[in-house]
């Protein structure tokens, strides 16, 4: 039987592979720094709340809105974009 394939692929994947280790490297380093200052005794354990004041809070107590309400501010958020939209026209 005739040797199929070459070198070639072998090298392209051993190459694309030290990449995404580079890269995952790289993700890893930056994130290093927040995840050891965790990891310290008596670190606060709660998640920042990324712009939204409310929303850390909500999930804490448990007072998630409802589908009805959920749906209701879609709505509304629709509504604006629609409001915004025309006025672009």
């Amino acid at each position: 039987m005739k040797k199929m394939g070459g070198g070639l692929g072998f090298v392209i994947l051993i190459v694309a592979l030290v990449i995404v280790l580079m890269l995952s490297v790289r993700a890893w380093n930056s994130i290093l720094p927040i995840a050891k200052q965790a990891l310290t005794p008596g670190a606060a354990g709660g998640v920042p709340d990324h712009g939204q004041s409310g929303a850390g809070e909500a999930i804490r107590s448990g007072s998630l809105p409802g589908l009805k309400q959920m749906n209701k501010n879609t709505d509304q958020h629709i509504q604006q974009m629609k409001d915004t939209a025309k006025g672009q026209d």
